[in-house]
């Protein structure tokens, strides 16, 4: 049987990696809310992974970026994908947990950006969240997210 031929969008031949952060604070998690047009919905702080930048050093970047908190990573807890129906997205999400060390909370200043908030726990599963795993993240943490995946790190030699 012949592999089946997928469109792609001009320009990418492999999968975006996005880092997304797990952040909890008396009961509330940190969410960034982001503009597209005249539509707003609220995502896990996090972007794309750079080229050479490991998971964590994209997670405690991006976190910088976009709210002005320091993070210390904790652990690799979840790994989903995102394909669109019609096959020209794809995106490959990483998730993080981590804590806040220090830094002032403050709105980044790329354009997609429209707020940063500690959004109450109990609101993650009525808020528009993307993707929506708010669902998922209310389910473990009764475990600490200790049942995630466990990121061995760089093993290149």
């Amino acid at each position: 049987m012949p592999k089946p031929k997928f469109k792609k969008r001009p320009g990418h031949t492999i999968p975006t990696t996005r880092v997304s952060v797990i952040v909890i604070q008396d009961e509330r998690i940190l969410l960034v809310k982001h503009r597209k047009g005249n539509r707003q919905y609220w995502v896990l702080p996090g972007g794309r992974l750079e080229y050479g930048e490991t998971f964590f050093e994209c997670a405690v970047r991006e976190i910088k970026e976009e709210t002005g908190l320091d993070v210390q990573v904790e652990r690799f807890v979840f790994l989903s994908e995102a394909i669109a129906p019609d096959r020209l997205h794809h995106i490959v999400n990483i998730y993080l947990k981590a804590k806040v060390v220090g830094g002032i909370m403050k709105l980044g200043n790329e354009p997609v950006l429209a707020g940063v908030d500690f959004i109450a726990l109990s609101e993650l599963e009525r808020i528009v969240l993307f993707p929506p795993i708010g669902k998922v993240i209310l389910e473990s943490l009764p475990s600490g997210f200790q049942n995630g995946i466990e990121y061995l790190g760089n093993l290149w030699v």
